[in-house]
């Protein structure tokens, strides 16, 4: 037996499924409710509603319209798709017959309001419908109240654990006249300096826009010692914690006062001191002129 034998029996029990199904299988338009089930794998089994573009949420198909076919063309498709991620897949797709139900979305959405879909819709697919979360949205925190039991405490859900660990069966069962709500990511507003500088401490953005030199001012200005050649900023990227060293004498001392980086709320900047400076060469100068005096004194005492 070769190594191509098992991608061709899968070809022919597709195609052999499609024959089968071929006098039932209807063409796929907007608005549908399709069923796909890949035998032991839920991950990539669901319900999807055919969006106005023709497009569907599942993962093999980002941005690739599935209308104007049949639901037989689609599960040879997917069949070939899927054989990257599964042996031997066994994919069934149909068209069915789902209740309508009305969810309003409210909050950081991008069309807040009720939105018309199916019964058995997930919460994903709810949101995208609305347009999608706006950039503040807090989407490890969303609040859903059931329409069954207003009064009781809501439901919150963590979609972005659900995007890493994939668990389709921990998404809530949503039903009619259910509310979504966005909530507004919680953010720190302030930013906080500590080393060298005058009144270290936290302080608030009292503008959108400032840049290191003019927060290192609010801080009461650089201390005698501090080196603004080297300040270190520590600041949040896609979940992950960053840092930089600055050097904002360069900017100051060419005049390019514009360009100095800007800083964000939550920020931590230190101003480190310097570790040497003409002062404080100086003072140990002239303690040790003092020394080698003071010995050559006690030398000559003690000569005699």
């Amino acid at each position: 037996m070769n190594n191509h034998e098992p991608h061709l029996s899968i070809l022919v029990l597709s195609l052999l499924m499609s024959f089968a199904s071929a006098g039932s299988s209807a063409i796929i338009k907007t608005g549908d409710v399709l069923e796909i089930n890949v035998q032991g794998h839920p991950e990539f089994s669901g319900t999807f509603e055919v969006a106005i573009d023709g497009t569907i949420n599942y993962p093999m198909l980002t941005d690739e319209p599935v209308v104007n076919i049949s639901t037989a063309e689609l599960m040879n498709d997917l069949t070939l798709r899927l054989l990257k991620y599964v042996d031997n897949p066994v994919v069934t797709v149909s068209i069915v017959e789902m209740p309508d139900i009305a969810v309003t979305v409210l909050g950081q959405i991008t069309t807040p309001g009720p939105v018309q879909t199916y019964e058995g819709v997930s919460l994903q697919e709810v949101i995208q419908q609305a347009g999608g979360p706006r950039e503040n949205a807090d989407l490890r925190r969303i609040k859903i109240v059931h329409s069954e039991k207003p009064d009781e405490s809501a439901e919150y859900f963590n979609l972005d654990s659900f995007f890493v660990n994939g668990n389709i069966e921990r998404l809530p069962a949503l039903q009619d006249k259910d509310k979504i709500i966005l909530l507004t990511e919680k953010r720190s507003t302030k930013i906080k300096v500590i080393g060298a500088v005058q009144k270290p401490g936290f302080f608030d953005l009292q503008e959108e826009e400032i840049n290191l030199f003019e927060l290192i001012y609010m801080a009461g200005g650089p201390s005698e010692k501090a080196d603004l050649s080297r300040v270190r900023r520590f600041f949040k990227h896609e979940d992950k914690t960053m840092e930089e060293v600055i050097d904002v004498r360069s900017y100051v001392d060419k005049g390019n006062m514009d360009d100095i980086p800007l800083v964000s709320e939550g920020d931590v900047i230190i101003v480190y001191s310097k570790w040497f400076d003409w002062k404080t060469l100086l003072t140990i100068l002239n303690n040790t002129l003092l020394f080698i005096v003071t010995i050559q004194a006690f030398s000559g005492v003690f000569s005699k």
